[in-house]
């Protein structure tokens, strides 16, 4: 084809180097020692002729890629991205690459691209699963076929997993609120089909159960925030807290409750995004890099069937709360 450059063989840099093709395939993959000046000489006749080495040709004899695949629920959620970094920088430390699959919060779109990673042939998968029952049978199916490790999202504990606690910051955020005063909470609620927002629920459900339990469900946008603010105020009026299940929600509601005139609600949000921190939202920060790396060095690791670590969150307060 006009306009794609051509290929250079090993077979043209052994000759400009002046050395054999075993030589030089040793030199440049590592797969044999040899001395220092012949690596150095098969290495400036690549970087000369401008050779790649065959990743496709290695992989075949290996039966290795050096890829993972990552499939995250919904990449709109401001979570996500974050998330990503974190796992292409800790995989990169490695010497990996990532292949990244949106599941747009459907377990068909999930099932079908969890297959088209094993088709790729990567070497193992971190998934952070969208759906809390219906994602169980794609797991399972592809657990046949490549190793695989929940990250974030856990809806299986006899499976592989690297997640943060999410109950502990719903504690310390309730506890710091009453510190302060405050005794009429409120929590906005993402689906239930959401393993995380579920164990925030559950967290708050149970540290209610002397108190009116205040709680309504929403999607996760900032819009839904606010309907869910008009819902909980037309209710009971007299709630002076409200933990939302994220960030996005968070800021809906911080908005809602200016409008209405409530600015004196405390707020607080789930995730600490870039916006919460713009917009002075308490929220809670989940340990992304440590996520990461726990999940890289567990599909590195022999053992990795045994990968169960859970880490710690820290609730960042800003002015929302007072």
């Amino acid at each position: 084809m006009a306009g794609v450059p051509r290929r250079v063989t090993i077979r043209e840099v052994a000759v400009d180097s002046g050395l054999s093709i075993a030589t030089v395939s040793r030199a440049l993959t590592g797969s044999r020692p040899v001395g220092p000046e012949i690596a150095q000489r098969a290495q400036e006749s690549a970087a000369r002729l401008g050779y790649r080495t065959d990743s496709i040709g290695r992989s075949l004899r290996t039966q290795r890629t050096n890829t993972l695949g990552l499939v995250i629920p919904d990449i709109a959620n401001p979570f996500f991205p974050s998330l990503v970094q974190a796992v292409e920088r800790a995989a990169r430390d490695q010497n990996l690459s990532v292949l990244i699959a949106d599941a747009a919060n459907d377990p068909g779109v999930e099932q079908a691209a969890l297959r088209s990673l094993i088709d790729h042939r990567v070497d193992a998968v971190l998934i952070s699963p969208s759906h809390l029952t219906a994602s169980r049978a794609a797991i399972t199916e592809s657990m046949a076929a490549v190793p695989l490790v929940q990250i974030d999202r856990v809806i299986d504990n006899s499976l592989p997993y690297v997640r943060a606690n999410q109950s502990r910051p719903v504690q310390q955020l309730v506890s710091h609120l009453r510190a302060r005063g405050r005794r009429h909470f409120a929590f906005i609620a993402q689906p239930d089909t959401i393993a995380t927002s579920f164990e925030r629920e559950s967290a708050f459900r149970e540290l209610m159960t002397d108190v009116p339990l205040r709680v309504v469900s929403a999607e996760t946008s900032a819009g839904s925030g606010r309907g869910a603010v008009r819902e909980l105020m037309s209710r009971w009026p007299e709630i002076d807290a409200v933990i939302c299940a994220n960030d996005l929600l968070g800021v809906g509601a911080l908005r809602e409750l200016r409008t209405l005139g409530r600015a004196e609600v405390a707020v607080s949000g789930y995730d600490d995004t870039l916006i919460a921190e713009a917009l002075g939202l308490t929220s809670v920060r989940q340990p992304v890099d440590e996520l990461a790396v726990a999940a890289i060095s567990a599909v590195l690791t022999p053992d990795m069937a045994a990968t169960r670590r859970e880490l710690e969150c820290a609730v960042i307060f800003r002015e929302s709360t007072g």
